[in-house]
């Protein structure tokens, strides 16, 4: 064999183990049978060619080439199967594009039915497009974003709150308060030195007391035991009787006056007839006139005659004509 054949004939087998090593590397096997299906899918986001196609798990496949329709829109895909995978009816199966990682890749998951019936080479199958992890988060972090937009001035203002709080030339800061505080605390421990001597005795009078409470405990108890007999003293007193029979004078003397008021009785008749008052007050100023005529006059009213003198009875006759009485 020349040298020519057998550089020619290495050169093949090279570029046939670099082939094979090439779609080895992107796990198509060229050696086996397969079946082609389609999927159709509104977006592919990070599917490849040869990416894996499972079922339940177990690799069956690869994906195979992708083009986008340009009526539709959407993106054909090419499915590469094992020749021994049956797939159910596409009215029983989905190729579900599912995420495999946190940076998007995506594999065709195939989920099949229950019909007994087997799709053909070449048949199209029902897809559906699972949101990776990091769209459902996104989904669920945009209201989460939105809260945090609106509570970010509230933020704001609170973080410059906290700010003037520890501002040392802010009249509200935590040090003027903490300078004002110190300054409270100097004020009260000059009061109490100024007033240490006072108070030190009147720990001294306390101490004092309590210690003239402690002599006396025997005569306070004693004392205490005469409240309690004075307190068992009442109790056994029948003061219930004594509160009856004071209520019954109360009532009793309640219904005097009432017939006093409404005058009954002669007392009753004293206080309310006025024709009685007027005729008493009447007398009582008759006998005023008649005890002081008396006193002015009483030989008027006493008549003392010594030997029959008709000279006396002449000068009280002489007496009245000049009184014109």
């Amino acid at each position: 064999m020349t040298n020519q054949a057998k550089v020619g004939i290495f050169t093949f087998v090279t570029i046939a183990i670099f082939i094979l090593g090439f779609y080895f590397l992107k796990g198509t096997n060229l050696f086996v049978r397969k079946n082609v299906y389609y999927a159709v899918y509104d977006r592919v986001d990070g599917l490849y060619k040869s990416n894996l196609i499972e079922v339940n798990g177990f690799p069956v496949g690869r994906v195979g080439t992708m083009q986008r329709n340009p009526e539709t829109g959407k993106i054909v895909v090419e499915l590469d199967l094992d020749k021994n995978v049956k797939v159910p009816n596409s009215d029983s199966t989905v190729a579900l594009l599912v995420a495999t990682d946190f940076l998007g890749s995506k594999k065709v998951s195939l989920v099949f039915g229950d019909s007994k019936e087997y799709m053909n080479d070449g048949d199209t199958i029902s897809t559906l497009f699972k949101k990776d992890i990091t769209e459902q988060l996104g989904s669920q972090i945009d209201p989460i974003m939105i809260d945090v937009k609106r509570m970010l001035p509230k933020l704001d203002s609170a973080v410059g709150g906290i700010r003037l709080m520890f501002d040392v030339n802010d009249p509200r800061s935590i040090y003027t308060t903490l300078g004002k505080v110190n300054k409270a605390i100097d004020g009260v421990n000059g009061i109490l030195a100024a007033n240490n001597n006072t108070i030190k005795l009147t720990l001294e009078n306390l101490q004092s007391f309590t210690d003239n409470l402690k002599k006396n405990n025997d005569k306070i108890t004693h004392l205490l035991g005469n409240v309690d007999n004075l307190s068992d003293s009442l109790k056994q007193a029948d003061l219930k009787a004594t509160i009856e029979n004071l209520n019954a004078t109360v009532t009793q003397l309640r219904t005097m006056l009432t017939g006093i008021n409404e005058g009954k009785g002669t007392l009753g008749k004293v206080v309310k007839n006025d024709e009685l008052y007027a005729k008493v007050d009447s007398a009582i100023g008759n006998l005023n006139v008649l005890l002081k005529d008396v006193k002015a006059r009483p030989y008027r009213y006493i008549s003392i005659n010594v030997l029959g003198s008709k000279k006396a009875e002449k000068r009280r006759a002489l007496k009245d004509n000049e009184t014109g009485k």
